[in-house]
């Protein structure tokens, strides 16, 4: 490209926000957020996102300020060719420049009880360390107790690693040397694990490729969240039972 003199063009990047999207709703196909203010600067890869999935690239770059987007229903029959999809959600909210956020959507769609959550992900650097964090997705569980354990069958005992987690809320990050470990999540003062999964052992970086961040990599910041089971007999993809799912925050 080039000016009407022949000279060269430049782009002014606008000041970002970094945004990510997480689907759960147990009880709904996936979803899509579109933004219907800006084209430019704007995320266009949280597309088809499934129950307990994170939009695609985690955070993205948003033009910062107040934004307005719509959460829809994914056609995933007829989606190649924009099949028929409805607003779930209609919102505008203000991002900051150079700050990160989660936008968590929750709840039931069935029950009315659906709602879009943000969080600004203030993210730590824990240097030689593994930082660690829990999201409770949940509604209607109430709050939750998470351990950080060796293996996802070790069992419960002790005091909780964070505890008390709230409904829909992070809990503060806790940070350890890089080494295996698993999350069991269970009910606020109980013993009885709802959920269990070793995290990622993710892969340390070389001179030729890039680190991928996990349990095992110093500087990995990991957000394990908490789902609830999906509803049976919807189009959320199918989880019988709670479920734990990582997301790398930082690597």
């Amino acid at each position: 490209c080039a000016t009407d003199d022949g000279g060269p063009t430049t782009t002014t990047v606008p000041p970002l926000a970094f945004v990510r999207y997480i689907n759960a709703l147990p009880d709904t196909m996936n979803t899509t957020v579109r933004w219907v203010d800006y084209l430019e600067y704007t995320p266009q890869t949280f597309i088809n996102v499934a129950y307990r999935g994170v939009g695609q690239g985690l955070y993205q770059g948003l033009k910062a300020g107040s934004r307005h987007f719509k959460v829809f229903t994914a056609d995933v029959v007829n989606f190649s060719t924009a099949g028929n999809t409805s607003v779930l959600a209609d919102e505008t909210i203000s991002f900051e420049a150079n700050k990160y956020y989660t936008i968590l959507f929750t709840g039931y769609a069935r029950t009315g009880s659906k709602k879009i959550v943000v969080f600004e992900d203030v993210i730590p650097a824990p240097g030689s360390n593994v930082a660690l964090r829990v999201l409770n997705a949940n509604t209607g569980l109430g709050a939750i107790d998470a351990y950080k354990l060796a293996t996802a069958t070790d069992p419960i005992a002790g005091s909780p690693t964070l505890a008390a987690v709230a409904e829909q809320k992070y809990s503060a990050y806790t940070t350890f040397a890089p080494a295996a470990f698993a999350v069991r999540a269970a009910a606020s003062g109980s013993v009885t694990a709802l959920a269990s999964l070793a995290a990622p052992a993710g892969t340390v970086g070389t001179t030729a490729a890039d680190p991928i961040g996990g349990a095992t990599v110093a500087g990995s910041v990991i957000t394990a969240i908490v789902f609830p089971a999906s509803v049976t007999g919807s189009m959320a993809a199918a989880s019988a039972s709670p479920s734990v799912v990582y997301v790398v925050d930082k690597q």
